[in-house]
């Protein structure tokens, strides 16, 4: 295999990994309430820059898929490229798949523009995972291992290609994580599903609640009008 196809491999390992990042944040729960410490394998913010003009921070809706069980897109083109941000990417990488540190030395060295482009997506990931860390522990740990398993199928993918001798040692890995992976999938689909059982029980019992103070709120709400009415009907009256 030619270096210029190498490092071609390089940047898409990296790239596609950082693609397949975090399940939707716009599909987290919400109305926990004051937010869960943030996990230790998740990057720490402290030294990350604050949010720069125009620098988009994690947010819902930002590169985020509608399927439960599909992946997060890369980094909005608002995120940049800084010193602390390269810091706190390379900590996540190094806490949750340090085999990609290997892959990301490579493409500084041959790719610096997809090496930053790399950084902006993997600080992007970590920012996400942090925020869904804030509001759901368990959403964040199917998140974080959802993204560890894809990122460990793209690297084999990228073994699979570069190390032929090795094939069918790393094919069988490669079936293995991949099936890893899908379960990892399932079971996100599992728990939003219980989630959102969990908010219709919520919904139906307001209704039902609702619905046997039929009455009541129909007297309360003409006797708020009649209220108006009669207050109205007093100032036209002393009006001369």
């Amino acid at each position: 295999m030619s270096v210029r196809s190498y490092t071609h491999l390089l940047a898409l390992a990296i790239v596609v990994c950082t693609a397949a990042a975090v399940l939707a944040q716009q599909r987290v729960p919400s109305g926990r309430g004051g937010g869960a410490p943030r996990a230790a394998n998740s990057a720490p913010r402290s030294g990350n820059p604050a949010p720069r003009s125009g620098d988009s921070a994690p947010r819902s809706g930002d590169s985020a898929p509608r399927s439960g069980t599909r992946l997060a897109t890369t980094a909005p083109r608002s995120v940049t490229f800084t010193p602390e941000r390269e810091a706190a990417a390379q900590t996540f990488v190094r806490l949750n798949r340090p085999e990609l540190l290997a892959v990301l030395d490579a493409l500084k060295a041959s790719q610096p523009q997809q090496y930053q482009r790399a950084i902006c997506d993997l600080f992007w990931t970590s920012e996400s995972l942090a925020k869904i860390r804030e509001q759901d522990s368990r959403w964040h740990e199917l998140a974080l291992k959802t993204w560890q398993l894809e990122s460990q199928t793209h690297l084999l993918a990228l073994q699979l290609a570069s190390q032929p001798d090795d094939a069918e040692q790393l094919r069988a890995e490669l079936e293995s994580t991949v099936g890893k992976l899908v379960d990892a999938q399932l079971e996100s689909s599992a728990y939003e599903t219980k989630r959102m059982e969990a908010q219709l029980r919520r919904a139906q019992d307001r209704q039902h609640k609702l619905a046997a103070r039929r009455d009541e709120l129909v007297r309360e709400r003409l006797g708020v009008l009649d209220q108006i009415i009669t207050q109205s009907g007093d100032a036209a009256a002393v009006k001369p």
